[in-house]
């Protein structure tokens, strides 16, 4: 009985040995800090309207997000090339400062109502930067669900847009932007049939901005944690949880939290374990029950230290129910806790050929660095 006991408790100490050997080994495989080589931004919008427009000597297209009882308005600078983002909300404008963009805080006027022929009518009036008065007077016509939900992609200098809308609608008659006095049709500058202006409902907007984001990895996880968590600090006072959820000698998910935007979605990275190291497959944004993911083929190596290579990998963009939103090829270059990642879209048709690139450096804190056996190593 005794040896049998003594037995039971052997068998039991190298089960749970065994099984902790493994998790800290998991766990020293994904020890740095995963940070995507990337700034992909994923929202939901109930309403959203959109129109293009030409003469202009500053601004070439005009949206407004709809949503929370508030109206957000974009708006396009040509001269720049850039997005210029205007809003009554303090907090989104600091948080769309913080991550690089040109936000500004405006009284926005906005109203519903319908017009005779009961047409939904959407009226907004307020002020740019330069203090020009904008009013804009949209009209919808008949509401048409599509047979399959529409992908709209859009390339410029703010990387690639994807707009999946399962139901939208043209501008009809009596729409109308006036800057300044003067008054502009829908206008579009595409050669396709897209319309210059349209109205959507329950969409949802996924962007991979172009740029080099800068994060210094302020704590990671403690020597012999079963669990791993890394807070990290980034341009513009930006702070960031990376938490990591699931890890096993096969896989591991991370939640990426961003503390400064409560409204951000849902990020987690799915990593798959590639030559003893874990590498990204895929990584999904969840917001308010809808989800874009981004899956990568091979995996995506990411920034690692001492390590100077380049590799080819291929993605894939699905949103929804939609499988293929977006594909093409990455061409991915690290090098010392940085890595920079140049886009080449094969599809959708709009996005094709275009070219950006997105990439990341890290700066390791002192926890981070690698511990000396002597006083002499650098």
């Amino acid at each position: 009985m005794k040896n049998r006991i003594a037995s039971i408790g052997l068998l039991t100490f190298i089960f749970f040995f065994d099984l902790n050997v493994i998790q800290a080994q998991a766990q020293a495989k994904t020890s740095a800090a995963t940070v995507l080589p990337m700034d992909v931004k994923f929202l939901y919008v109930p309403q959203y309207i959109e129109q293009s427009f030409a003469g202009d000597p500053r601004y070439a297209r005009i949206e407004a997000l709809i949503h929370d009882g508030r109206c957000d308005v974009i708006l396009l600078d040509k001269t720049t090339n850039r997005e210029a983002f205007y809003s009554t909300a303090n907090r989104e404008v600091e948080v769309l400062m913080a991550d690089g963009a040109d936000a500004y805080t405006a009284p926005i006027d906005f109203s519903t109502s319908s017009t005779v022929d009961s047409y939904p009518l959407f009226l907004i009036r307020f002020h740019d930067q330069f203090g020009q008065e904008i009013t804009w007077q949209f009209v919808v016509s008949e509401m048409v669900p599509h047979a399959s939900p529409e992908v709209v992609s859009r390339t410029d200098g703010s990387g690639i847009t994807l707009l999946y809308a399962p139901r939208r609608a043209k501008g009809t008659a009596g729409t109308a932007l006036t800057i300044a006095g003067k008054r502009y049709q829908p206008q579009s500058a595409q050669s396709n049939d897209e319309p210059a202006a349209f109205y959507a409902a329950d969409m949802t907007v996924g962007r991979i901005l172009p740029g080099t984001d800068l994060w210094n990895v302020g704590s990671g996880p403690a020597d012999g944690s079963q669990t791993g968590k890394w807070n990290l600090v980034g341009q513009g006072g930006r702070q960031r949880t990376l938490e990591l959820k699931q890890i096993s000698d096969r896989e591991a998910a991370i939640e990426q939290i961003d503390l400064n935007d409560p409204g951000a979605p849902q990020v987690v990275l799915n990593l798959a374990r590639v030559n003893d190291i874990y590498e990204l497959r895929s990584v999904s944004s969840l917001s308010r029950g809808n989800r874009l993911w981004i899956f990568f083929g091979p995996a995506l190596p990411l920034p690692a230290h001492n390590i100077d290579d380049k590799n080819t990998v291929t993605f894939t963009f699905a949103e929804n129910e939609v499988a293929n939103v977006a594909s093409g090829e990455l061409e991915v270059q690290r090098a010392g806790d940085a890595e920079h990642v140049l886009w080449r879209f094969d599809t959708p048709t709009l996005a094709k050929s275009t070219t950006f690139e997105t990439g990341v450096n890290l700066i390791s804190s002192g926890g981070e660095q690698a511990k000396c056996v002597n006083e002499d190593c650098l």
